[in-house]
């Protein structure tokens, strides 16, 4: 154990450029001795420590002329000095630019590991547009919106060998691999990840397949991850409990379901996409708090006087029903007279997320007043 960290080290400086860097820094401080200990020889009522700090600014290039060389002696050295400064801050610069270019070359190219926390996986990359998309929706989350991204990808639109720059731009890290391989998700650091979205293509069904078994192996590896992924077959939708996945949505069904009720009510989608984004207006939100975690809920009240204390007390919120997390059932505009239970949540309208914990005392002091 005592050697470990020398062990280390010794590893270190095998590597070409550490060994470079090592020996850079080997004739930074001998020239700095050096040139301080010929100055203070020859040079007339100069200390070493003078010597030392005009070796140090002529190795760096200042030269602020504070103090200078007059003998022959001092001046050669002065000249070799400064040319060497120049000549290792080259080297040095070069090998700056080098390793940022290849960093930058290897997240293009999706050949690195990621080791922040936190973060966000997006699975797959259906399309360049879509993506953009997404990270655009992000943006304007307020939960999602200052979190890293990673993308996780087996293959690129068009064939495409590298993430292109306006991407790679909007991302903290680009990992090539497959999603459903456990070498590829601890590539992505999945395991201190906050979520994952995983993304299909209405071309290649088999993407379903694919995300649900890169889902279930998050989900089983580590649970606290949220997982939720759209599916281009309906179907899959009802696998998805199956593996413990969070959450999912059908784009067929959704598009289709749409589609019909913009003929039937041409203007509909305009309602739709407003709900639905983060950029702007009213979104509808499922509440994280149960009732049953609110203050004196063991007194029963109707989803009735819910809406009627929320619009006497001015809330910013419209009521617009219940989501049963016992089995996830969800019940939209239910009727007045139903009585919530400890495991029901709030589904609601509102331009952003309303804190039903902070607010539940006054909320149930004025049911009870109405009662």
């Amino acid at each position: 154990m005592f050697f470990y960290p020398f062990k280390r080290i010794l590893r270190k400086l095998r590597q070409p450029e550490i060994r470079l860097l090592f020996v850079l820094g080997l004739i930074f401080f001998s020239m700095i001795l050096i040139f301080a200990f010929v100055l203070s020889t020859y040079e007339k009522d100069m200390t070493f420590s003078d010597g030392l700090w005009t070796a140090y600014i002529t190795l760096t290039t200042i030269g602020y002329g504070d103090i200078s060389a007059a003998t022959p002696e001092g001046r050669w050295t002065t000249v070799v000095t400064s040319m060497l400064g120049i000549g290792c801050f080259g080297v040095l610069t070069g090998i700056i630019l080098e390793r940022a270019m290849q960093r930058r070359m290897k997240k293009m190219k999706g050949e690195g590991n990621y080791t922040g926390k936190g973060h966000l996986i997006i699975v797959n990359v259906p399309s360049y547009a879509e993506t953009i998309e997404l990270l655009k929706e992000l943006d304007y989350s307020p939960d999602f919106k200052d979190i890293p991204r990673v993308i996780v990808t087996t293959n690129l639109p068009n064939r495409d060998k590298e993430l292109p720059d306006f991407l790679v731009r909007k991302i903290d890290a680009f990992i090539m691999g497959l999603p459903s391989a456990l070498e590829t998700l601890q590539r992505a650091n999945a395991a201190q990840s906050k979520a994952c979205v995983l993304t299909s293509s209405a071309a290649d069904p088999a993407m379903d397949d694919t995300n649900t078994l890169t889902a279930g192996l998050i989900e089983k590896n580590w649970p606290q991850v949220v997982t939720v992924m759209t599916c281009s077959r309906a179907e899959t939708l009802n696998n998805l409990s199956t593996f413990g996945i969070d959450g999912g949505i059908s784009t067929t069904d959704l598009q289709m379901g749409l589609l019909v009720q913009e003929l039937e009510d041409p203007g509909l989608y305009q309602i739709y996409r407003e709900l639905s984004s983060n950029a702007d207006g009213n979104q509808i939100y499922i509440s994280h708090s149960a009732v049953g975690l609110w203050d004196d809920h063991d007194r029963e009240f109707s989803i009735g006087s819910l809406k009627m204390a929320a619009i006497q007390l001015n809330l910013p919120v419209e009521v617009l029903g219940i989501q049963s997390k016992e089995g996830g059932k969800l019940n939209l505009n239910p009727e007045n007279s139903l009585i919530l239970t400890a495991t029901d949540h709030i589904v609601y309208m509102s331009r952003k997320r309303f804190d039903w914990l902070k607010n539940n005392g006054k909320i149930l002091q004025h049911i009870q007043k109405m009662s």
